[in-house]
């Protein structure tokens, strides 16, 4: 164990976690395992939250919501029918691009999703897209919001992410990358229903871009013309060795209308 970590707290009750996280602001961290092998495992703080023992373990399909633990593994969620099943399989596919399967066997649900800033964003580009809802908890106690409005902060804990079934959602997935399994240089999820659609794109921003219309009975093409034309307006990419921003713009709007037209032909719009 690296030497700078003088407290290693395995704790059982998010009371006992939020507590310890609380009590020195800066001072301890949670550690939550993510899909990409960080250079350093461990957090830079003196004392480490160990929250595996929590029971956040769960996938739930209820008649019109399914609700995933956050320290659900991501191996678990490739396995489970329920999640196979929502959105053509996108959630699943975002799940296996998220790591090899020694590696989906140990990160998990939040750390994909705290990791997508650094790591694979298919993930948390899938749950954008559709219009996922988490629960996070602090000592002041639980509460809701659009996973869109959520951002990791000090003391504070992703509980669950829940999704809304209700309009049997159709869904697409669009990436380039140097090689199938690599990390994306530019991806987008496409969500259509009879109500909207919606498109969630990464690496053509810091933060992923997320576009969404109203479908009416006007050409399913305009719906789709307007959403890349929304995502291009978004874009802010930043240049590296895997791509310029001239290219990472260019693909974020062929991504997202490859997408949705996948996910309209699904649904029976085009």
């Amino acid at each position: 164990m690296p030497a700078h970590i003088q407290a290693y707290q395995r704790v059982s009750t998010p009371e006992q976690a939020l507590t310890l996280l609380n009590q020195e602001v800066g001072q301890a961290a949670p550690l939550i395992p993510q899909p990409r092998m960080p250079d350093e495992v461990f957090p830079p703080t003196p004392t480490v939250v160990d929250l595996q023992a929590l029971p956040w373990v769960y996938i739930s399909r209820e008649p019109t919501t399914l609700r995933l633990g956050a320290n659900t593994p991501l191996q678990t969620l490739v396995d489970n029918a329920a999640v196979a099943a929502v959105a053509d399989g996108v959630l699943k596919q975002s799940a296996e691009l998220a790591a090899p399967r020694t590696l989906r066997n140990l990160a998990t649900l939040a750390g994909a999703i705290e990791g997508a800033a650094d790591g694979p964003p298919e993930l948390l580009l899938s749950l954008l897209a559709l219009n996922a809802t988490a629960t996070v908890q602090s000592v002041e106690g639980a509460k809701q919001l659009p996973l869109r409005t959520y951002r990791p902060t000090p003391g504070t804990l992703l509980v669950e992410v829940a999704v809304d079934l209700a309009s049997a959602p159709r869904g697409a997935l669009a990436r380039v990358a140097r090689t199938p399994l690599d990390r994306a240089i530019v991806a987008a999820v496409a969500v259509v229903d009879a109500q909207r659609a919606c498109a969630a794109v990464a690496g053509a921003a810091p933060q992923p871009i997320v576009a969404e219309t109203a479908l009416t009975d006007a050409s399913s093409k305009v719906a789709v013309d307007a959403l890349v034309d929304a995502v291009v307006a978004q874009a802010a990419p930043v240049e590296d060795y895997r791509g310029s921003a001239e290219y990472r713009r260019v693909m974020a709007g062929v991504l997202t209308r490859r997408a949705l037209e996948s996910a309209m032909q699904q649904r029976g719009n085009v």
